[in-house]
């Protein structure tokens, strides 16, 4: 596994800790230089930090089109203004505050052993507060990249011990411990930053965040942790933390955690009984379904809420016409809409209006037409909830099809599957069986 090729990806974040509000901006000295520029040290960082902000204000009002090619330069030319202004600043003499700013312009101007100079001056003098926090988590980023491994991890445990504290930067502070460490094969660190990495994640995940954001920043957490603690030869350990991030996802929930954390659980645990982990009684924690939003048109099933289906155990299938794969699931859907619609099973088929048809457009009602023949051709005797937008998609988190959820009679997910694989049909149905054989909601005295 190339871990340092993943971290990457989760630590898009560090690369933004310059972007500092500007509300945390004290009052500087004027900047004697001898060119005239009588602007203060903070006004010089200001004019760097909120430079590409600017630039993408710009090229809204001229309805300039977005290109990372763009991105690439305007990123450049804040560098290279932000080291200009950090030259201009270090002509004069910089005590108190201005050390903090200028730090930061060297920052954003990628110097690393500038801006560990400057912002170890400024620890020596400031060591509480948000400025305090904020040197820290640049030094982390510099001395880990310094490869300076004791500083580095020094004043990241500095930080986890001041105040404020934010969630987002010791996510990927720790995360580039992990990888630091990972690097030196020094597992036993390795897993003392992941485990901090993955309850940051979890944290994270407890907020408004976007969903498919949140799910790769708890995937990585696991990931590492999980990969620490193989690599100590804790099998057992590294199981349970994927199987963690399992449970995890269905109280989300989440389809692309849960194909993300099954995907991880069976690296490690091929034969793994998928649904033996839900096997307990339903607990508390279990998420009550998001509600089915923007349902332009229901085939064969009445219009309403999930919350209408309470008492029932209802399964939500994620397809579409063009999906390959959840031609395999018919069958079993077909077969379990037979054997459990008396008990109490209810099956609903969750798709999209797409504007086309075997690769051509179509208009809505031609669709719409489309839909219901290829429901009768295909022998799907269930219901069918059609959108016209993809946030069911989003609340479910569902990012490949076929994909179900399996909600309990009190309106709980219990239950994810993905994909048409055999091993997942059988947990299914299985966990079908299991949740029709459980009471519904308690009658209200």
């Amino acid at each position: 596994m190339k871990l340092a090729i993943v971290i990457k990806s989760c630590c898009v974040v560090v690369s933004l800790l310059c972007s500092f509000s500007p509300a945390l901006l004290a009052q500087s000295a004027p900047v004697n230089i001898s060119t005239g520029d009588k602007r203060t040290v903070r006004e010089l960082y200001d004019e760097a930090n909120t430079y590409i902000e600017k630039k993408y204000e710009d090229f809204n009002r001229r309805s300039i089109v977005f290109d990372p090619r763009i991105e690439a330069l305007v990123r450049q030319e804040q560098k290279d203004l932000a080291a200009r202004n950090a030259a201009l600043a270090s002509k004069t003499a910089v005590a108190g505050d201005d050390l903090y700013y200028l730090g930061l312009l060297y920052h954003l101007a990628d110097n690393s052993d500038a801006t560990l100079l400057w912002l170890r001056q400024f620890l020596t003098r400031t060591t509480t507060g948000k400025f305090a926090q904020t040197a820290r988590s640049a030094i982390v980023v510099h001395s880990f990249r310094k490869n300076l491994l004791p500083e580095a991890e020094s004043t990241l445990n500095d930080y986890t011990r001041g105040e404020p504290q934010d969630q987002m930067e010791l996510f990927d502070m720790q995360a580039l411990a992990v990888d630091a460490f990972y690097k030196v094969k020094d597992y036993p660190r390795m897993t003392t930053h992941g485990e901090e990495m993955y309850k940051a994640a979890k944290a994270i995940a407890a907020t408004r965040i976007e969903p498919f954001k949140r799910d790769q920043m708890l995937f990585n957490g696991a990931l590492f942790l999980s990969e620490a603690y193989n690599k100590l030869g804790k099998k057992e350990s590294a199981i349970a933390v994927a199987d963690d991030l399992r449970k995890l996802s269905v109280t989300l929930p989440s389809g692309y955690l849960y194909k993300l954390a099954l995907n991880r659980l069976q690296e490690f645990e091929p034969n793994a009984e998928l649904e033996k982990a839900f096997d307990g009684a339903a607990t508390n924690s279990a998420a009550v379904a998001p509600e089915l939003v923007n349902i332009n048109l229901w085939i064969d099933q009445s219009p309403g809420k999930l919350a209408d289906f309470r008492g029932k155990v209802v399964l939500l299938d994620f397809w579409a016409t063009w999906c390959g794969p959840c031609k395999f699931t018919y069958p079993k859907l077909r077969d379990w809409h037979q054997q459990y619609r008396d008990q109490g099973l209810v099956i609903i088929g969750i798709t999209n209006f797409y504007g086309q048809m075997e690769g051509h457009h179509a208009s809505r009602q031609e669709e719409t037409d489309y839909l219901r023949q290829y429901k009768k051709e295909n022998k799907l005797p269930y219901g069918f909830a059609v959108s016209d937008s993809r946030a069911n998609e989003t609340n479910y988190s569902v990012l490949s099809i076929p994909m179900s959820f399996l909600i309990d009679r009190r309106g709980r997910v219990r239950f994810i599957t993905s994909g048409p694989g055999e091993a997942q049909g059988s947990a299914l149905g299985k966990m079908i069986k299991k949740l029709l054989d459980e009471p519904g909601e308690p009658e209200k005295p």
